[in-house]
Formats: C-alpha cells, structure tokens, sequence
C-alpha cells in the first residue's frame, strides 16, 4: 500500500464526503481521510490496482481542483 496526499481548494463538508466516497469506489483504493479545514486528501491505495495519476483524473472529473 502506498499513502499520497493532495491540496485542493477549499471543500464544503457536502463536497468533501461525495469526494471520500468517490475516491473510496475505486479499485485498489484502501482508505481515504479528507481535512476539510486543511484542504487535504489523504489516499491510501495498492499501487498495483491504481495510481496517483488515476485518483487525480479521478478528483478532476467531479471538479475538484487541485493546488
């Protein structure tokens, strides 16, 4: 397993949790834990199921934006 994290725009709590649960629906994505007052996504997944390219196509696509 392999954690990475991600600064993104300030989230909204409803935001936030569609994210966790978008995230959590990938393959190969273990646990995911969203700082709403530190702007940060943290990710653990098994890199031979996915990437962190993935999970940041993954994030863009339901418009979060990263820093």
């Amino acid at each position: 397993m392999e954690t990475t994290s991600f600064n993104v725009n300030t989230l909204s709590a409803n935001q936030a949790l569609e994210l966790k649960n978008w995230l959590a629906s990938m393959p190969g994505v273990d646990d995911v834990a969203v700082d709403i007052n530190g702007s940060k996504i943290t990710v653990v997944y098994d890199p031979a199921t996915t990437d962190k390219s993935s999970l940041t196509s993954s994030m863009a696509a339901i418009g979060v934006l990263l820093q």
